[in-house]
């Protein structure tokens, strides 16, 4: 297999889903990175969906995606629902860029009319968390993508090896580190490709988003309390850090954000809070809390993962 895999096809909604930031170069002293053939079985075979988002919209909400698996061969890229019905399938063909960026060309199928390619970009994340951005069919004037969104010019898939376990039965644990698999911010991914090590803090009572695991303090930080009788779970963050009423997004003046917490299974769990949509002197009961979990203007979408010690 050379570093180009040649066609491989695609299938999809209705609505075509038209879908990094981090270096990809190597530094010096680390082994080379594997080439096309060494990791293409990494890339190949069934994947289970975290997110699939598109213009400011999560499309696991539908309920024929909740559940869906894509698998990965060297023919085709099939997204599927529970129920076995296809929901996205394209041609398609890979290009090993520089490991572990791939370059990926998608030709939608099952849908009237010849269907453009649709160029994007796609990384390992993790080596069990593969990420896929593309470019929707009305902004193909844009080129290729070099960034993750899931916005109104770009299609989203978080896809990760292993099926989810159950959700916790008891009191939700957020206690502890956990990796940051997505963070979207305006529906841009803000974490990048497969180097981040960002990670969530959670103690009893405070919160901290940390460039390392080992970093002493956040840059977003503060305190937080849990509403377990509502569904989802709302969490009342109380920003300390950026101070309240500075940042490139400035907090309220009082420090509170709402947001809503779900886990997907004991190990994994997803975290939506509103930014902004609202007015410098709004009290803080008109604050609304997020309904479901997408990122937009006003919304950031965080997934993330426990580390085990």
């Amino acid at each position: 297999m050379s570093r180009s895999l040649g066609v491989l096809p695609v299938y999809a909604l209705a609505v075509a889903l038209s879908f990094a930031g981090s270096s990809w170069a190597q530094k010096p002293g680390k082994e080379p990175p594997p080439s096309a053939q060494e990791e293409w079985p990494s890339i190949e075979g069934k994947w289970h969906v975290l997110l699939a988002h598109e213009e400011d919209k999560n499309l696991l909400d539908r309920p024929e995606a909740k559940n869906s698996v894509v698998t990965i061969s060297d023919k085709q890229l099939q997204w599927t629902g529970a129920d076995g019905k296809p929901l996205f399938s394209a041609a398609c063909t890979w290009k090993q860029e520089a490991s572990p960026k791939w370059l990926v060309d998608l030709k939608p199928e099952g849908v009237a009319g010849d269907q453009p390619e649709l160029p994007g970009v796609a990384c390992l994340f993790e080596k069990d968390v593969l990420k896929i951005s593309w470019r929707r069919q009305a902004h193909l004037d844009r080129g290729r993508p070099k960034t993750f969104a899931g916005d109104r010019f770009q299609g989203y898939l978080l896809l990760t090896r292993a099926p989810l376990g159950s959700p916790p039965s008891g009191q939700p644990n957020l206690v502890g580190q956990w990796k940051l698999l997505t963070a979207l911010d305006d529906s841009l991914e803000k974490i990048g490709g497969d180097r981040s090590t960002s990670v969530v803090e959670f103690g009893p009572d405070t919160f901290a988003w940390k460039g390392r695991p080992e970093d002493k303090s956040g840059k977003f930080a503060g305190g937080y309390t849990l509403d377990t009788s509502a569904r989802p779970t709302r969490v009342k963050f109380n920003v300390t850090s950026p101070p309240p009423g500075t940042g490139a997004t400035p907090t309220p003046l009082d420090g509170f954000v709402p947001g809503i917490v779900e886990f997907l299974d004991e190990d994994t769990a997803r975290l939506c809070y509103r930014e902004s949509g609202w007015g410098g002197n709004d009290p803080p009961e008109s604050r609304k809390y997020p309904e479901s979990f997408f990122s937009d203007g006003n919304m950031n979408l965080w997934i993330f993962r426990r580390l085990k010690p």
